[in-house]
């Protein structure tokens, strides 16, 4: 279903950063894309618990009482990333920016994610803080949106804001962030194609022939959210417009990692998705930015490169069958958790993908990765340690990637 492009993991890193700067993510530049008068773009972004959210906002340390080291309230204040994050805090009304053009809503809410009330589907158009969380984007739509104090945020906060320096000053536009924790591509969120096809990395009869129920749901919230009318009767503001999807954000990849039949169908399934979305939406063309599940630093990732056994001429990304369950690295059996950005790189290249016919792209977020003690959560390394600034810049790129391939 690919073509064979012999990838090393330096030059796959490589090829992701030639449409957008890294110099250009950390000042949030982005060139004008414009649109249709009157049209609302709706941009869905997708996940398990990263894109959920669990960067800290204000969270204090307890003994020091300042703002933990990796909150956003500390990236804020740092003078190594208060320029950056000014954006964010309104020094009028001393407290966080609200970006009135920019409507957000997200599926979860409160103690009602925690009870599993969520997971069949939202009732849209809903009661925000019943139904679902929405309203102009800000800080606190993590998890336990509309319940948690000290908030939460996921990409949404730096995706929002790196579209708006991409859009006509003051449009208007929606993020419709639909994601729950702990799920996976290849079964819980598995495209109808993979589902259709003869996977040979699908070891789960029950799963292996239908698609994933959480992309199911997915779709049939969006398809509710397009309804007409049920937008305008969340936002008033934006009754009248006409919702056009514009774009589809992916940050995902903790589970299938933990599973190495997952983790060597990810490419794949990875393209599959981009292909059903697309055709569902009615859109050959839907701009997709996928960001890397980096839980690693980039010279971590050069290191579990360059460690894994048994060394082979062919690259891991280009082998089959067995011989793709069969490698480990020097801190991680089975090299998962790289192989997955292997994977997630691979899955939008349009060499590998013609199918694909580009408009997608994914973005590295390895230079994003803050080491435990720079963070607020040092224990929770598939969170990103709860570090805000991984999450924004995260967020940043995604836009970028999205402004990249909407041309």
């Amino acid at each position: 279903p690919f073509k064979t492009m012999r990838l090393s993991f330096v030059a796959v890193v490589a090829c992701v950063v030639t449409a957008v700067s890294a110099r250009a993510i950390a000042e949030n530049v982005v060139p004008p894309v414009r649109g249709k008068a009157g049209t609302l773009k709706v941009f869905i972004l997708a996940g398990q618990s990263n894109t959920v959210g669990m960067a800290e906002v204000n969270l204090t340390n307890h003994t020091s009482g300042q703002p933990s080291n990796g909150s956003l309230i500390y990236q804020v204040n740092d003078p190594r990333t208060a320029q950056q994050f000014s954006p964010l805090w309104n020094k009028a009304a001393n407290n966080w920016t609200v970006f009135d053009n920019i409507a957000m809503w997200y599926n979860e809410v409160g103690q009602l994610a925690k009870n599993g009330t969520m997971v069949n589907g939202s009732k849209i158009p809903g009661v925000n803080g019943v139904d679902a969380c929405f309203g102009p984007l800000s800080v606190g739509f993590g998890a336990g949106c509309g319940a948690n104090q000290l908030g939460k945020i996921g990409p949404e906060l730096g995706f929002g804001y790196g579209m708006s320096q991409a859009l006509p000053a003051g449009e208007k536009f929606l993020i419709m962030k639909n994601a729950w924790g702990g799920k996976t591509l290849s079964g819980d969120f598995r495209p109808p194609t993979s589902a259709a096809s003869n996977d040979p990395y699908c070891t789960d009869p029950a799963t292996c022939k239908q698609s994933g129920h959480y992309y199911d749901v997915m779709m049939a919230n969006v398809a509710k959210m397009m309804a007409p009318g049920a937008i305008g009767q969340m936002f008033p503001e934006l009754a009248g417009m006409t919702p056009e999807i514009s774009g589809f954000g992916w940050w995902q990849g903790w589970n299938d990692g933990c599973d190495l039949n997952s983790t060597a169908a990810y490419e794949q399934n990875l393209a599959n998705l981009i292909m059903d979305l697309r055709k569902a939406w009615g859109n050959p063309s839907l701009p997709v930015s996928v960001a890397t599940s980096g839980f690693m630093s980039t010279d971590e990732a050069a290191m579990e490169a360059q460690s894994r056994a048994p060394a082979s001429a062919t690259p891991w990304i280009d082998q089959t069958g067995a011989a793709k369950l069969g490698s480990n690295c020097v801190n991680d059996r089975g090299c998962r958790r790289l192989d997955v950005i292997l994977s997630q790189l691979a899955g939008t290249n349009s060499t590998r993908h013609p199918e694909l016919a580009g408009h997608a792209i994914t973005m590295n977020t390895l230079p994003f990765w803050r080491e435990p003690q720079y963070s607020p959560a040092p224990g929770q390394g598939y969170h990103y340690f709860h570090n805000a600034e991984t999450y924004f810049n995260t967020g940043v790129a995604m836009a970028q990637g999205m402004v990249s391939v909407s041309k």
